[in-house]
């Protein structure tokens, strides 16, 4: 299980202090059901205090899902080392706090952020890190471009867009992208479908698929949708917001991680938890052989042990090969 950083729990504590909770705690509830109801196009985000209340609601589950697209494309790239970052439709920071927890060599970060109340809450909060960052107030779907940077991150932002402005900022994103590109969505079956489409649009650009995929063809999936699940250690503050009793959260995403330089594809990346029978273990993964669900004897010491250790989203880099069933 992660947790927040410190520094960012503190800053944020200290920002929710300055109002009282019999102000934001409600109207964290309001901003939730505006979230989860119909969009007319209005701003969902309309005050400083619903950005505070945004903040607090759904600040730990995004850490949670950026935290865990950063660790699987880290895994896939030991020696990435980026020293710029740039975070299209930043919101409060949320990206900036994870990509400095994984990337201590970062030193240079842009963020492009259209709402002045999330602008001005992040600027409050990037004061509680050492990282120097820009700050843009920018409509991402009418800047003409961006400086090009080593990491970008898109997160819970083109799921919002129409599919013209989705691939018109996607081919500006990738532009801007000198190593790795990296966009996270909400892992559910509605979403799903947009990132496939831009994992397609990202390989006709010239980009090389890092994760969570093990291979370049298209996606094999109809009926299910790809996508994993960090658990994130709940601060009091979410809990207030969120009316929640579990000290912790399980935040779902889907994501999809592209780099300029090609990888050698291997591995498998496993579907979903795997379940335990009477001498053998089901797996499901995901490898250029397609979905494959393999039951692994208890005889195959390896693969079995493998198997068993083997958690969801996992991606496993050994040569060892699981049966098909």
């Amino acid at each position: 299980m992660i947790e927040l950083p410190a520094r960012l729990t503190v800053a944020l504590r200290a920002e929710l202090h300055k109002t009282p909770s019999a102000q934001w705690v409600p109207n964290a509830t309001a901003l939730s059901e505006r979230y989860r109801g119909a969009r007319d196009g209005s701003p969902l985000i309309r005050t400083s205090l619903d950005a505070l209340s945004y903040a607090a609601l759904l600040m730990p589950a995004t850490y949670a899902q950026l935290d865990g697209a950063l660790r699987a494309t880290q895994q896939r790239l030991p020696h990435m080392a980026p020293t710029s970052l740039l975070d299209l439709g930043s919101g409060p920071g949320t990206a900036v706090w994870a990509g400095l927890q994984r990337f201590p060599s970062l030193q240079h970060i842009t963020t492009v952020e259209q709402d002045a109340h999330l602008d001005v809450l992040a600027q409050t909060l990037h004061r509680a890190h050492d990282t120097p960052v820009q700050q843009l107030r920018q409509d991402i779907t009418r800047t003409r471009d961006w400086s090009t940077h080593d990491l970008v991150i898109i997160g819970h932002v083109l799921n919002e867009l129409t599919p013209a402005q989705r691939s018109d900022v996607l081919a500006k994103a990738w532009a801007a992208t000198a190593q790795t590109l990296i966009i996270v969505e909400p892992g559910t079956s509605a979403f799903f479908p947009i990132i496939k489409d831009i994992r397609q649009q990202l390989i006709d650009l010239g980009g090389h698929v890092i994760a969570p995929c093990t291979h370049a063809q298209p996606c094999p999936l109809s009926d299910d949708w790809c996508h994993f699940a960090n658990k994130i250690a709940r601060p009091d503050f979410q809990r207030l917001a969120r009316g929640a009793s579990l000290p912790y959260e399980e935040a779902k995403y889907s994501y999809i991680a592209v780099s300029r330089q090609p990888l050698t594809y291997q591995g498998v990346r496993v579907m979903h938890d795997s379940s335990t029978h009477k001498g053998y273990i089901t797996l499901e993964h995901c490898s250029a052989r397609g979905i494959v669900t393999s039951n692994v004897p208890k005889r195959s010491r390896d693969a079995y042990r493998a198997a068993r250790d083997a958690q969801w989203g996992s991606w496993l880099s050994d040569a060892t090969v699981f049966p098909a069933d």
